[in-house]
Parts: structure tokens; sequence; C-alpha cells
């Protein structure tokens, strides 16, 4: 049996921040980063706490790959404030570390009521906005850590564009090839329903069409609301299907050489969909044909279910070249010598990832150190014969 859940409300537009005007009096802990400090976009949440009478404090200690450090300490202030609502403002890493807060706290068993989750992104990739996952880092082991709960799913999703106006280009590319690899993973996983397909379509076709044109001009609104649109629906598409090796591999990568994750899943992903696809053998159980029909429903025109294979990993590169994002981790000055000899190790902890046990291809640890020579190196041709 397979389920789909869809429980978070989601607000979206111009006007969407104003739905915090009719939230029931209470006490909020607006989790956040320096920079929506500094910058003073925090103002736009906070001004409207004001407004509404609301008693509120702002913990704005996060930082990029949250650490199990950072969630401890935003933790214990949750439980010393005990407030009403926790509200996650910025990117993957403000919103994953209110997750990180929200689940030790109920599994901790205090006696304290687990309060009301409003994620409010301020980047279009992770989706984390929807999703029951999270990410945190153990930065002394060197790993990210996946967590997975059902009380992680924020009750109430806030899309404004507004917020994605000023992100820089690189950010704009790299969050938005995480959203297209949330897409294709999730397409392709072995738990997908009618409804996963439908979010991960539609998030993929908005992708290949709004991505550049937001990278070459942010100003524009439609671009900035699509991209959001997008994000949010990979989300969903992802916390239902699950995702698979790309993420698997980019989980550790990142943790070990402190690539920024997005831009490492536009770099991975090719090389997956070839070994998902068996595209370098003939291998009995590859997910080629479910590459192919999202090929077809894209656009994308061939003679066999294997150059259509090979037409996605065509669209995927053009992505990453129109974007200036390396076709190899040797290009993002990876040293060789570590890397190899730390090759085993990182293999095992590729092999551990949750994402990795949920690829829809079976994986064993002589395919993970091929697909990182491979990726390393940047020899994707290798695998396409």
């Amino acid at each position: 049996m397979k389920k789909f859940e869809m429980s978070s409300k989601i607000c979206t537009g111009n006007d969407a921040l104003d739905i915090l005007l009719e939230l029931p009096f209470g006490k909020a802990i607006l989790i956040t980063d320096p920079y929506m400090v500094s910058s003073g976009i925090v103002s736009t949440v906070t001004s409207r706490l004001e407004k509404n009478k609301f008693e509120y404090s702002v913990f704005s200690e996060i930082e990029p790959d949250p650490s199990m450090e950072t969630v401890a300490k935003g933790l214990a202030d949750i439980i010393a404030r005990q407030p009403d609502y926790i509200i996650a403002l910025g990117g993957g890493s403000a919103i994953d570390a209110a997750k990180g807060m929200i689940y030790f706290l109920r599994v901790s068993k205090k006696d304290i009521k687990v309060p009301k989750f409003i994620a409010i992104p301020t980047t279009s990739g992770t989706g984390s906005e929807v999703t029951s996952y999270a990410v945190i880092s153990d930065k002394q082991r060197g790993v990210k850590i996946p967590i997975s709960d059902s009380s992680l799913v924020p009750e109430l999703v806030i899309l404004d564009p507004g917020y994605t106006k000023t992100l820089p280009p690189a950010m704009i590319a790299y969050t938005g090839m995480d959203v297209l690899t949330h897409a294709l993973e999730a397409y392709v996983s072995g738990n997908t329903t009618d409804c996963t397909d439908m979010f991960a379509f539609e998030a993929a076709r908005l992708t290949i069409k709004h991505l550049p044109a937001m990278y070459r001009n942010a100003d524009n609104e439609e671009h900035r609301m699509k991209m959001h649109s997008a994000s949010t629906m990979a989300g969903i598409a992802f916390t239902n299907a699950g995702l698979g090796l790309s993420h698997g591999i980019a989980h550790t990568m990142g943790a070990q050489y402190h690539i920024t994750h997005g831009k490492l899943n536009a770099i991975i992903l090719p090389y997956v969909i070839a070994f998902n696809a068996g595209l370098d053998k003939s291998r009995v159980n590859s997910v080629e044909s479910r590459y192919a029909q999202l090929a077809l429903r894209l656009g994308l025109e061939a003679k066999s279910d294997k150059r259509l294979c090979v037409m996605l990993i065509a669209a995927v590169e053009f992505l990453r070249k129109q974007f200036d994002i390396p076709a190899s981790l040797r290009e993002c000055d990876v040293d060789k010598d570590r890397f190899y000899a730390e090759m085993e190790s990182n293999a095992d902890k590729i092999l551990e990832d949750a994402c990795t046990k949920a690829n829809p291809i079976k994986v064993g640890k002589e395919d993970v150190i091929y697909l990182l020579k491979c990726i390393y190196n940047g020899e994707l041709a290798g695998l396409i014969n």
C-alpha cells in the first residue's frame, strides 16, 4: 500500500505574509540567520507580529548546514520560552534547523506542548517548507544526518516571491538545480503514485522553463513565483515518494568538502540518471522507462527509451552549463589525493545514507566507488554506451 499526504496550508503571492495578521494571539520564536537580521528582512515578519500584538523573540544563530550544536542551543531557547509558534524564515538551513528543534523537543518527552510550525522560505530550492525531512550536520564526524517525522511538516507555509528578488545568480542556479533533482528523483522512485508523478513532473517542467529566465532576470515576478511553486511541488513529491542516490552522494560530499548542496546535485544528477537507467550496461532492473516517460512529457524526442534518457541527461547538462556550474568535483578544487584517500570511507557513508537506501536501483560499494571516480574526473561519457 502506498500513501500520499499533504497537510500544510499554503499561502502564495505578494500579500501572503498578511496571513500572520490572522493568527490567534500567542508567543512566537522566529528562527532565522544573521543575514536576515542585519539586512532588515526579518522586519517583514516581526512588523506583522507586532501589529498582531504578538510576544516574540528572534533566534538568529543559524549557519549554513546547521549543526547539532546550533539545534541544541535553539531547543534550549524554545524550552525556556515555551512559544505557541515557531516561525522559520530563511532557506533550507533555517527551516531544517527549526525542524531539528521541533523533532528533539518532541522526542525529549518534556511536558511542553509542541508549538505550531510556520515556514517562510526565502529561496526556491529545498522544498523543506512542505516536507517531513530535515538534514542536520554532525560536524565532528563530518556527516549529514537526515531525520524524518510527520511532525516536521509545517502547518502553514508562506510563499512570497519578494524574498527571492535579491538572490545572487549563483544561489538561484544552485537552489533551482536542487528543485530539479528533487523532481527527477521523486519521479523514478519505487514509491511513486499518480499524485507524486503529477507534482514531480510539474516541478520539473516549471524549473526547466523558468529557472534560466530567473537566473538572467530575477526582477521578473512571474519567474520568481513559478520557481517558488516548483520548489514546493517538488517537496510535496519527494516527501511522499522519496529521493535517491544523487542526494545520498551529495549529503556526504557536502559534509566532507563543504560544497553547496544544489551545486553538488547539478554535478551529480547526470551520473545518477545514467546509472539508474542502466546506460552503461544491460541492467534488468533499471528505471530507463520512467526517465524516458518523463523526457517525453517534458517535450524531448527520440526513437528509443535509451536515447530519451540520453536526451534528459543532455537537458540537465545544458542547464548546468548555462549556470557556469563545474562538471566535476575536481573542478570544485577538491584535492585529488585527499579524495582518493577518503573514497572508501565516503562510500560507506553514502551507502548508509537514507536517500541511497531509497534509490530505485540497488547500489553496492563497487558502484559507489566507480561513480565517485567518474564524478571526480568528469567522466560522464563513460557511463553512456
